[in-house]
């Protein structure tokens, strides 16, 4: 079953959470931080360009050949890609902000209100020889996405990543929700990726290239007793991203999503975890370095320049047969 008890809410990695009194909801488990690992996923891969004359037949662009090596970039103008991870001074975001910064890209880690947080992430990345800033906004609020997208660029002076991972939880059951429970979740969870789209649009659409990642959950996929908001906002998210996949392709832009299930973070300690692995095919819980690889890969790589408009499960088989 996936509802392992009414105790367990199974959510994405965000920066807040509220339980109501009301219902027994218990525990969320969240994505936390922990070390990133060496190397990448596909590393040692090799990716093969078409023929010349397919390519002028098709319009097939060549893409650079990755070499056999822990380098994941085989040019230095790939090597300095700026990106911005929206909710990035912890959990998710934050190893997400990490792992693009291990592979060269130039990082904005935004944050809502934890700015020392932040600026631990941006002391992290100076320290491994990358570059980042910080910088305040809250995503759910237009002019503040618009100060955000315009300060990366001011700094940058362009934006080929964007990673939409900010997010909140204000749990309660369905008839027991208040209405500012529901649109504060919606507001943030699927408005601010609806307003942050539309800013890194207009900027890739002008270099005719980008590639965006937006953070779901297993919860918009299989719903979730107790999260009726949280459902609503994250699958709204898949079908968001779909529809901008379509939109931008044509102007080389990929639009992917990426949907965690239970991830290990410091707020799983004091949970029976024997019997919620019981339900996960793989037998474990997830790392957020796992989450972040996954991301990285569709956010970097050569090899994901082909691939637009999905939802990956990152979740252990937990949600095997689940449709995005």
């Amino acid at each position: 079953m996936f509802l392992l008890t009414n105790r367990w809410i199974l959510s994405s990695g965000n920066r807040n959470r509220d339980f109501t009194s009301s219902c027994d909801l218990g525990r969320t488990l969240c994505h936390g931080e922990t070390g990133l690992a060496r190397g990448g996923f596909f590393a040692n891969e090799h990716v093969f360009a078409s023929s010349r004359s397919l390519a002028r037949r098709y319009g097939v662009r060549p893409r650079p050949t990755l070499q056999t090596s822990h380098r994941l970039y085989a040019t230095a103008a790939e090597a300095t890609k700026v990106a911005l991870v929206t909710g990035a001074s912890r959990g998710i975001g934050r190893a997400v902000a990490l792992e693009l910064a291990r592979v060269g890209c130039r990082v904005v880690v935004n944050y809502a209100s934890s700015e020392s947080a932040a600026m631990e992430v941006v002391s992290q990345i100076e320290a491994i020889g990358g570059e980042a800033t910080a910088v305040k906004a809250d995503v759910c609020h237009p002019e503040e996405v618009d100060a955000l997208f315009a300060q990366t660029t001011e700094r940058f002076e362009r934006l080929d990543i964007l990673v939409n991972n900010a997010g909140i939880t204000r749990d309660g059951l369905l008839l027991r929700m208040k209405r500012d429970q529901w649109q504060q979740v919606i507001d943030l969870n699927l408005t601010g990726v609806f307003l942050c789209l539309q800013a890194a649009c207009k900027i890739m659409l002008k270099q005719r290239s980008g590639r965006i990642v937006n953070i779901s959950s297993l919860v918009g996929q299989l719903g979730n007793a107790g999260q009726a908001n949280y459902a609503a906002a994250k699958g709204g998210v898949l079908a968001l991203t779909k529809t901008a996949a379509k939109e931008c392709a044509s102007r080389g832009i990929t639009v992917n999503a990426v949907a965690p299930g239970f991830i290990a973070t410091e707020m799983t300690h004091g949970l029976p975890l024997d019997e919620i692995i019981k339900a996960i095919p793989l037998g474990r819980l997830g790392e957020p370095q796992e989450v972040a690889g996954l991301v990285r890969f569709l956010a970097t790589d050569p090899a994901a320049a082909y691939i637009t408009g999905h939802t990956f499960n990152v979740d252990g088989g937990l949600g095997i047969g689940a449709s995005g």
